[in-house]
Formats: C-alpha cells, sequence, structure tokens
C-alpha cells in the first residue's frame, strides 16, 4: 500500500501539470479557436441540437465555465460559427471563379462550388442559413461574412449582365434565381429528398455542373421511375 502512494501523487501532479499547460495556452488566444472547432465537430457529428456551451467546453478539454470568456451565450457562439462558415463558404466560391474562363461558365462555377460546400459541410450549412442564426443577427463579423458570400454570387451574376449573356431579366431577380436554384438543390440532397446517384452522378458537385449545363449529360442514365 505504501509503495502505491507515491506513484499515485506523481501520477496526479503529472495530470495537472498537464492540464495547467493546456489551459495556459488557451489563455493565450486558442481557446475561443478550440470552442468553434468542438461546436462544428458537434454539429456536424450530432446536429444542431446537440450544441450546447456546455458540450462545446466538453469537446476542447475545458470547464464548463470557460466558453463565457468569449461567449456570452450560446447564440454568440452560433453566430461566430455561422460567420466562419460564411468566410470558407465564400473563399471556396471565389477560388472556382477565378479558375474559370468567361463569364457564364464562372457563375456556373460559383453554382458549383456553392452546392459542393453546402453538401460537405451539411450541419455547418443548415446553421449558416437557419432561422436560428438570422432571428439573432445584429453580429457584424456574421453580416459582413454573409453579405460577402453572397456578392460572389451576385458578382457573377453581373458580369454575365455586362458582357451581354444569357439573362433578360432585372440582375437582382436573377441573383435570386440563381441563388434559389443551387440553395435549393444543396438542401434537396442534404435532407435526403434526393441523392445525386438517382440521376446517375457519382457526387453533388457532379449532378449541379450537369444541372447548370457544365459537362455533357449525355449517356448517363435517366432518373428511376416507380
Amino acid at each position: 500500500m505504501l509503495l502505491l502512494m507515491p506513484t499515485k501523487a506523481k501520477s496526479t501532479r503529472t495530470r495537472e501539470k498537464g492540464a495547467s499547460k493546456k489551459s495556459s495556452s488557451y489563455h493565450h488566444g486558442a481557446l475561443r479557436a478550440a470552442l468553434i472547432r468542438s461546436a462544428r465537430e458537434i454539429l456536424e457529428a450530432e446536429g444542431y441540437e446537440a450544441l450546447t456551451l456546455r458540450a462545446a467546453a466538453r469537446g476542447a478539454g475545458v470547464s464548463q465555465a470557460a466558453p463565457y470568456n468569449h461567449f456570452a451565450d450560446k447564440a454568440a457562439l452560433l453566430a461566430a460559427i455561422a460567420a466562419q462558415g460564411f468566410t470558407e463558404f465564400a473563399a471556396a466560391m471565389r477560388r472556382e471563379v477565378e479558375a474559370a474562363v468567361g463569364p457564364e461558365a464562372r457563375l456556373n462555377a460559383a453554382g458549383i462550388a456553392y452546392v459542393a460546400f453546402a453538401t460537405s459541410n451539411p450541419g455547418l450549412f443548415k446553421l449558416m442559413f437557419g432561422s436560428n442564426v438570422h432571428q439573432s443577427s445584429g453580429d457584424l463579423d456574421l453580416d459582413a461574412a454573409r453579405n460577402s458570400a453572397y456578392e460572389v454570387l451576385r458578382g457573377a451574376v453581373h458580369a454575365v449582365h455586362v458582357s451581354g449573356g444569357r439573362h433578360a431579366a432585372p440582375e437582382e431577380i436573377e441573383s435570386l434565381r440563381s441563388w434559389a436554384l443551387v440553395h435549393g438543390l444543396a438542401t434537396m440532397i442534404n435532407e435526403g429528398t434526393l441523392a445525386p446517384g438517382i440521376y446517375g452522378a457519382s457526387s453533388a458537385r457532379e449532378l449541379a455542373a450537369a444541372l447548370l449545363g457544365e459537362i455533357n449529360w449525355q449517356g448517363k442514365k435517366g432518373p428511376k421511375v416507380s
């Protein structure tokens, strides 16, 4: 019994030392990022309903009180996650737009990137466009990130208009049309309303590309009819 006592005490001191180092690193700015990362993992693995400040703290390996150093409440955490999501979303669309050649190809590239991002991050995407975030809007970072993402799509529509492309309706209507098309497709895929494979597509990206006319669909099998 006596031989075990010092070993146990040493183990406890080691754990306390490790926890202290982790806490110290979080105090130097990493805690906020760790909480957002933990929350995003919960969103994708378990859904919005499972996401709480307590769960995010547990995933980050910190105390239940720690999140309040950065977020006043769950709504503030959700706004931060959504803002990060919109920033990544805009960057993903912008990369593909810049790689495409010609106004119409760039508009289609924005739409394809939209669907690809949404279906690769279904939990995040649902949060980004959910009423739980929009109703609590007022967060300047979130509003700026959301507007930046929409501007990528709207800018691509504008470029088609300037070039004398296919669109005849006002830009605002065409922007809405383009947004509704890709958002609806992404949402139906995420919610299981349709599966790309039913239409002979190997992925959501491929289905979006076919829908937007960016790939030759000749020879692909059509939808199954029951």
